[in-house]
């Protein structure tokens, strides 16, 4: 298993994991994402969609999303595999493996179980300011 460092956040309580996704070009672009045990399958901006080489402008498989059965709280996504590495600032990184991930109107990632976190062992000490993922990929 590989050992991927998260950065973390005690005000508000958060954890950080960074992660290079697959361009159309075969090239990576990092992106950094908040880790969200209640998130079924990770969370990507927009704007991503055309750089993976799915376009914005093309007509998808949209669907409506409702947040843990708030009211009034749901949204629209595109669904998508990608191609994705994990990495951290000691130089540890995973192989690359394929996930599934939701596009949205949103300005932050937020990795969740689907692909990434359900093969993963998460270890998060708050007092000690440490945390990491020791993941099978």
């Amino acid at each position: 298993m590989t050992r991927i460092n998260l950065r973390l956040y005690v005000n508000p309580g958060e954890a950080e994991v960074t992660f290079s996704l697959q361009m159309q070009d075969q090239t990576y672009e990092r992106v950094t994402g908040t880790v969200d045990t209640g998130a079924e399958v990770s969370l990507l901006p927009n704007y991503l969609l055309d750089k993976i080489g799915i376009s914005s402008g093309e007509q998808h498989d949209m669907f409506i999303i409702d947040q843990a059965g708030i009211a009034n709280q749901s949204f629209s996504a595109t669904p998508a595999s990608v191609n994705l590495f994990l990495e951290d600032s000691h130089g540890n990184r995973t192989g690359v493996f394929e996930v599934p991930v939701w596009f949205a109107d949103t300005e932050i990632a937020l990795i969740g179980f689907a692909g990434i976190l359900d093969r993963s062992i998460l270890h998060i000490d708050m007092p000690q300011r440490i945390g990491w993922l020791e993941i099978d990929a």
